[in-house]
């Protein structure tokens, strides 16, 4: 079985309140917490937070709350502790489960088939950890002195650009014998699980991504499952 972990923390900063901001009808947190819901899986859905108007919302949408130390809830603050943490607590609660699986809420649309195919691989394939990566042939390189430096060769053609992959953030599976015993999310074997547009560039971190995010779901929310 599978503890669901929501950080929600009360501090952000180039978008307040985002975490509990409205986004589709519901409150942002919320579309990860009704996700969980459709998860057979996940044992219980936590969201971690040290702020009250949070803690409200999240136990409104139906999840648990663990409360974090204000520690754990600066900008600099490990989201890997903050995990660790969620997992500790949930367990001296009584929760039993193998795996943790963090879902950013910030994030908010995940397909109910996709989460559970990843999922499946997760429990079938021998790995410490699954993430969510996003695979775009897109012409990458670095910037020295205010130089552009291409990673490709000049004039190649976007058609021939090698494809590159990123965690795009949706979602990330991890053995909890790893996660407290190596205090990582990742571990040694990290399972790519390849995600699709548009769902995957969705990242609510400003007000535009709202906007965005907004005209994404109403083209979508017929396939997440949930909505």
């Amino acid at each position: 079985m599978i503890l669901a972990v929501i950080p929600a923390r009360g501090g952000s900063k180039r978008l307040p309140r985002k975490n509990v901001a409205p986004f589709g009808g519901r409150p942002l947190l919320a579309w990860s917490v009704e996700l969980c819901k459709h998860l057979p899986q996940v044992a219980a859905c936590v969201v971690s937070t040290e702020d009250a108007e949070i803690a409200a919302v999240a136990e409104k949408a139906g999840a648990k709350v663990i409360d974090r130390p204000a520690d754990l809830a600066g900008d600099d603050s490990s989201i890997t502790q903050v995990l660790i943490h969620a997992a500790k607590v949930a367990q001296s609660d009584g929760l039993t489960f193998d795996a943790v699986m963090l879902l950013q809420p910030t994030n908010p649309l995940r397909p109910v088939d996709l989460v559970n195919r990843a999922i499946a691989r997760f429990t079938s394939e021998p790995c410490d950890s699954l993430i969510a990566v996003s695979a775009r042939a897109i012409k990458t390189g670095r910037v020295t002195d205010g130089l552009f430096v291409p990673n490709y060769a000049p004039d190649t053609p976007s058609a021939r650009t090698a494809t590159t992959y990123f965690e795009n953030g949706l979602l990330y599976l991890t053995r909890l014998d790893v996660l407290l015993n190596q205090g990582s999310i990742y571990g040694q074997r990290i399972l790519a699980f390849e995600t699709e547009r548009p769902f995957d560039e969705i990242d609510i971190d400003l007000p535009v991504d709202m906007l965005v995010g907004e005209a994404v779901l109403a083209a979508v929310r017929d396939r997440l499952g949930y909505a």
